[in-house]
């Protein structure tokens, strides 16, 4: 039986499977979305709406797959780490990665709409850029190349392997790190603190 990671991957060239549930419920989210939108008092409104969503998708996103590498590690299943690997990777090029650079695009929005209200040189607006920059490097530049690495190893040398296992251990060394990273960060965002 294929995972559904296996049965992405195999569908011909930019066709994707989507079950009838889940094409229902983006439908839903999607014409909510619009109809809450529409309504929304002001256009710093709209931005302040998306920036939210695409922050909860990537820091979201992070949060679950360190959960889910931690309690693989554990149990010291090999090969549900090398399906997470190869989930992760799929999921971050499509999801988290373009998540990221929206919520920072929306960032930059709100900054620009809020008429003055949050300066560029706040503390609060610095430490979230220079954080976004760092999370941003990790994942796009170690994080997803590292995935991939992984599963390459996984299927060479075997998904209970050595060098599986140090290229685990190595990657969720630094996920534990970039976790706690944009965490700090939502709270950053969330408290505007001034120093």
């Amino acid at each position: 039986m294929l995972s559904a990671v296996e049965q992405a991957e195999q569908a011909p060239s930019g066709i994707f499977t989507v079950g009838r549930d889940a094409l229902v419920a983006g439908l839903l989210l999607l014409a909510g979305a619009i109809v809450l939108l529409w309504y929304a008092p002001g256009s710093y409104d709209v931005y302040l709406a998306l920036h939210v969503l695409a922050v909860t998708l990537w820091v979201g996103g992070d949060i679950t797959l360190t959960t889910l590498g931690v309690v693989f590690e554990r149990k010291g299943d090999g090969e549900a780490l090398a399906q997470l690997g190869k989930m992760g990777s799929w999921i971050g090029t499509r999801v988290y990665t373009p998540a990221l650079f929206a919520a920072f695009g929306f960032g930059v929005a709100l900054i620009e709409k809020s008429g003055g209200a949050w300066p560029w040189d706040a503390f609060w607006v610095i430490f979230g850029i220079v954080g976004w920059s760092i999370a941003a490097a990790v994942g796009v530049g170690f994080v997803g190349p590292e995935l991939g690495r992984i599963d390459k190893a996984a299927r060479q040398y075997g998904p209970n392997s050595p060098e599986v296992a140090r290229r685990v251990r190595r990657l969720f060394t630094v996920f534990r790190f970039d976790t706690a990273l944009l965490s700090l960060i939502v709270v950053d965002m969330a408290a505007k603190p001034t120093f």
